[in-house]
């Protein structure tokens, strides 16, 4: 039997190492963010997870993005409290060809965009994997 793994779980640029690119992800089940680091990391390199509904103009484009609050996926009897905005980091010390990936805990809306938040953004790339096509 051969399974296509390509077509369950697409992949499009997300960050290109100077901008990140809005990706529509209305039309799958899930999505996760797989960075590629070019260059090592000699600090932290940060972003934030921003989201937009379709415009009003034209379903096919993001209207205004916005900063999507942290979400703490587990209870906590401590009073944890979820960040203003989601942050993905890629450590310091992270070598050149070193993948990381990160996921946000629900779809906050029709578009997702990286943005650069600290250190050397510039170092990675991103691709947003688009997961089980409706």
């Amino acid at each position: 039997m051969n399974v296509d793994y390509a077509m369950q779980h697409q992949g499009v640029i997300a960050w290109s190492g100077a901008t990140g690119v809005p990706v529509d992800i209305r039309r799958h089940n899930g999505f996760s963010f797989t960075f590629k680091v070019t260059a090592d990391l000699v600090a932290d390199a940060e972003f934030f997870v921003r989201a937009a509904p379709a415009s009003d103009a034209d379903l096919c484009v993001p209207g205004a993005f916005v900063a999507v609050p942290e979400v703490i996926s587990c209870a906590s009897n401590w009073g944890a409290q979820g960040e203003v905005e989601s942050k993905i980091i890629l450590p310091a010390g992270a070598k050149a060809g070193s993948v990381c990936t990160a996921t946000l805990p629900c779809k906050p809306n029709a578009f997702v965009r990286l943005v650069s938040a600290a250190g050397p953004t510039i170092n990675v790339t991103a691709v947003a994997v688009l997961s089980h096509p409706k």
